[in-house]
């Protein structure tokens, strides 16, 4: 990311207002590219991704840039690495999309049919319960998300929230209950 460093500078500051603007979200960006781009690549496994994903990131911070003013820097570097989170997410499921649509036109690599369905099955209860989080308020889906998503510990999440551990536990409850009653509700399970 080094190398395009100077280059990102220069057209995120060109979306900014003032030159006060781009110093400030310069310092951010200083600040949290390697975080947000350590959480990127632990979704996404390699390196031109994870750097997208960032960039993403940074282009929806520089669209947004009015609503961080009032931020402390521990919830900034919490709404960052959430952006960056959804933005790695977004490429890994196109990816996937593209890989899986290779897959079933690909003779070679056609599954059993019995295989076929129970994959489709677990594809699709997995982009449900995906789509079930993202309803979910928040405070208790970014728990989920950073927890099982993105292979954080509690510990983790409660320093990158600004929570306490407590907190996370309880959250992480309430979450899982929520999502139970959800998939319960769908006829996901019993």
């Amino acid at each position: 990311m080094k190398a395009k460093d100077g280059e990102s500078m220069i057209a995120f500051s060109m979306m900014l207002d003032t030159p006060e603007d781009a110093e400030s979200f310069e310092e951010i960006y200083n600040a949290n590219k390697d975080i947000m781009y350590a959480h990127a690549y632990s979704i996404l496994k390699d390196v031109p991704s994870a750097e997208d994903a960032v960039s993403d990131s940074f282009i929806s911070l520089a669209r947004n840039f009015s609503r961080t003013r009032e931020m402390d820097s521990t919830h900034l570097r919490s709404y960052l690495v959430i952006i960056a989170r959804n933005a790695a997410y977004k490429i890994y499921n196109k990816r996937k999309r593209e890989v899986s649509t290779e897959d079933v036109f690909n003779d070679d690599n056609a599954p059993a049919d019995k295989d076929f369905t129970l994959n489709t099955e677990k594809k699709e209860l997995h982009k449900k319960l995906f789509d079930m989080i993202k309803t979910l308020e928040p405070k208790y889906g970014d728990i989920i998300m950073l927890k099982y998503y993105c292979g954080m510990k509690d510990k983790e999440i409660a320093a990158s929230l600004d929570i306490s551990l407590e907190n996370v536990k309880v959250r992480s409850y309430r979450a899982r209950l929520l999502l139970k009653k959800m998939l319960k509700e769908g006829g996901y399970c019993d």
